[in-house]
């Protein structure tokens, strides 16, 4: 019997490729984090930054992981806009819930996106299509990004008034401009002539573009989603100077609401392990600047990285009444 050429071998050859190449990211990410952990390490007082927190007052600490919280909701409250704009009609408890089990994933796991795609998946589990669930979750991703990159271009002229206008402080405007742009050059994926579809990747991209064109370039619809954005990266900003007072250190309202944008816009930058160590430096620098002892400005960072995992924490115990649900047994008919 004739035998064609054998293509069995090629998919396992392929799948062991991505999983080298995912092994290869993480370890550049982790690597990446590491440096960064010790290059500010090596330029702080660690004596002091102990007494910083050795000082710290509790009720603040408090009010901080409040005010987290608060931006968790508001992240499940513009990814339920999202989703019914896109014609899903899930409640409002559905979509908190599915989200805050999507941001322990994130917190936890070291690729930073293993909370998204657990999220789509629970979304399509639920009666979304797969296209509706995919896509709502990836515009949440850049409406997030939106939020911050608006707030960057807003509270640019005080930030530049605070912290000088050296060329490296113009990076994070130049980011956010980067990625309004882009949100624009996406929606324009929709006209993607038909003889490019015939791949499913193609396919999706002019799904997506087709998606972020009734979310973001809608006014009705962009209004809400893009207001909740920015209201959770101005709870970032409250629940950092409610960290600062814990620790007594000097600085306004207004320098954490400025500051913390080209923070946030750097440490989602998908290079180091969940923002770890890219965070550190750029709070370091950024609030250096304003004349906060490097030792303090690294403590403040690293208590926000940790009261974040703490708050984030209960929709892993979300996650585990989830799966015991499914599987306890039906009721007989």
């Amino acid at each position: 019997m004739p035998s064609g050429p054998s293509t069995g071998g090629k998919a396992p050859v392929r799948v062991r490729d991505k999983r080298r190449w995912s092994w290869l990211v993480t370890l550049l990410k982790v690597g990446l984090s590491a440096l960064a952990f010790g290059v500010v390490a090596f330029s702080v007082d660690l004596s002091a930054a102990w007494q910083h927190a050795a000082n710290q007052s509790i009720p603040f600490v408090g009010l901080s992981a409040l005010i987290l919280t608060l931006q968790l909701l508001l992240g499940g409250l513009r990814w339920h806009a999202i989703l019914a704009r896109l014609g899903a009609n899930p409640s409002l408890r559905e979509s908190v819930r599915l989200y805050y089990i999507s941001a322990f994933f994130n917190a936890y796991l070291w690729g930073a996106v293993g909370g998204d795609m657990l999220r789509a998946w629970l979304s399509y589990r639920r009666a979304l299509s797969a296209k509706t669930a995919i896509n709502s979750v990836v515009l949440d991703r850049i409406a997030a990004l939106a939020g911050v990159a608006i707030l960057v271009l807003v509270t640019a002229p005080i930030f530049f008034s605070r912290v000088g206008s050296a060329l490296p402080m113009y990076v994070p405007v130049g980011l956010a401009c980067a990625g309004l742009i882009a949100i624009a050059v996406v929606a324009n994926l929709r006209r993607l002539p038909a003889t490019w579809l015939g791949t499913k990747f193609m396919r999706f991209l002019q799904s997506l573009g087709d998606s972020v064109q009734q979310v973001f370039l809608d006014p009705k619809a962009a209004f809400p989603v893009l207001s909740f954005a920015v209201l959770a990266q101005i709870a970032l900003g409250a629940a950092t100077f409610a960290m600062a007072a814990s620790l007594g250190i000097k600085v306004t309202l207004l320098d954490c609401m400025v500051l913390m944008q080209p923070v946030a816009l750097l440490a989602n930058l998908p290079i180091s392990v969940g923002g770890w160590g890219v965070r550190e430096t750029a709070v370091v620098l950024l609030f250096g600047l304003i004349g906060v002892p490097s030792s303090a400005a690294l403590v403040l960072s690293l208590q926000l990285g940790l009261l974040a995992l703490l708050v984030v924490f209960p929709g892993g115990i979300l996650w585990l009444l989830l799966r015991l649900k499914e599987r306890a047994p039906k009721p007989a008919a």
